[in-house]
């Protein structure tokens, strides 16, 4: 059975972006194979294709920091997931394919019901957001929060997260997306800051 995904042939733009059709890939002992239902695009893939991300990978790669699909087959010796189980996994690489192949490991079951394009625009973000309040800032509860760029995913997931610790968060956002900020419903422990400009004093406002 073939294939296809897509390669970065050089660092760029998207005109380095090629898709090619191969032979489908075996799981090897200890791994899972799954059928990608979606992947993720988001800027840490664009800044990998320019090479200029921290953890961007030798070209030619495959691009695609997170996924979700369903299992397709397995590799010996693995137990736990069945056949046409949805799972999700953030292998960092390689996500743009029809077909991937990945250690047991690296998967984590997906609720069902979940829409896999609405599941996997959580993967990275609430991962992200998850790393920046527990283990770079180590927020405890009842302390206050001040997000920066609130409009962007991992900063929309960090309100969730601070909820969940019972802390007072302020965002900072432009103007522009001020529209979006008042379709979340923020919690009365969230308080909105718009700004027009990176100049500009910024104001209070209930959204």
């Amino acid at each position: 059975m073939r294939h296809a995904r897509i390669i970065v042939t050089h660092y760029g733009g998207p005109d380095t972006l090629q898709v090619i059709e191969e032979e489908c890939p075996l799981p090897r002992p200890g791994e899972v194979r799954v059928k990608v239902l979606a992947a993720g695009v988001s800027l840490p893939d664009v800044l990998a294709r320019a090479g200029i991300h921290p953890e961007t990978p030798r070209v030619p790669y495959t691009p695609g920091w997170d996924l979700i699909g369903v299992v397709d087959q397995v590799g010996d010796g693995v137990s736990g997931f069945e056949l046409g189980q949805t799972l999700a996994a953030m292998p960092i690489s390689g996500c743009y394919a029809q077909y991937v192949c990945l250690p047991l490991r690296k998967f984590i079951p997906v609720p069902k019901g979940l829409d896999p394009a609405e599941a996997v625009a959580v993967v990275l973000n609430y991962i992200t957001a998850y790393q920046m309040l527990h283990r770079s800032a180590k927020v405890k509860p009842g302390q206050r929060v001040l997000i920066h760029g609130a409009s962007g995913a991992s900063a929309l997931h960090s309100y969730n997260w601070a909820g969940l610790l019972a802390s007072k968060c302020t965002e900072l956002v432009p103007r522009r997306r001020q529209r979006q900020s008042r379709s979340l419903a923020l919690p009365p422990s969230i308080t909105a800051i718009l700004t027009s400009s990176r100049k500009s004093t910024a104001s209070p406002a209930r959204v």
